[in-house]
């Protein structure tokens, strides 16, 4: 008996470990200028570990916000000019890679008001599981997946 209930919580650990969670940047914020400037988004993605096949939300208001994908340097500078890809519209991203990802938002002065948010994936073997906030009213996957491959060859996808 002690030892069915050993297996059963490792095996709860490793399920725990596999399974996606999804994340709704800046939470009840959502994508947005953040009322305390950057820290606020700094101190959101500190909070998570996030891993490969993870989910992210971006949640605003249709023509209030964008969210640009952007290089690291584009990210520190907040330029848009050439922005890796960009969407003018909430989306769900599915990431399928191991790297930082670098998002602004790139309305006149919203990036410089704190709307950037660096992310940092790390590969699924990760030994400690990813804490999952509550998503009981996340929109459903979308049936056909956008995929994104960046040149550096990291990958992700909205659905």
């Amino acid at each position: 008996m002690v030892f069915a209930v050993a297996v059963a919580a490792a095996a709860s650990m490793v399920l725990q470990t596999t399974e996606a969670a999804e994340y709704v940047v800046g939470d009840d914020l959502g994508w947005t200028v953040p009322p305390n400037g950057a820290a606020t988004y700094v101190e959101w993605a500190s909070k998570y570990n996030f891993l490969v096949n993870d989910f992210l939300d971006f949640k605003f208001a249709q023509g209030e916000q964008d969210v640009t994908l952007v290089t690291k340097e584009n990210f520190e500078i907040c330029n848009s000019t050439y922005p890796l890809f960009q969407l003018q519209k909430p989306a769900r991203f599915r990431f399928l890679s191991a790297d930082t990802f670098y998002f602004i938002c790139s309305f006149a002065g919203h990036c410089a008001q704190g709307q950037k948010v660096a992310v940092t994936f790390a590969p699924s073997a990760s030994p400690s599981p990813s804490p999952s906030p509550s998503s009981a009213d996340a929109p459903p996957a979308a049936s056909l997946p956008l995929k994104f491959v960046l040149s550096r060859k990291v990958g992700f996808r909205k659905v």
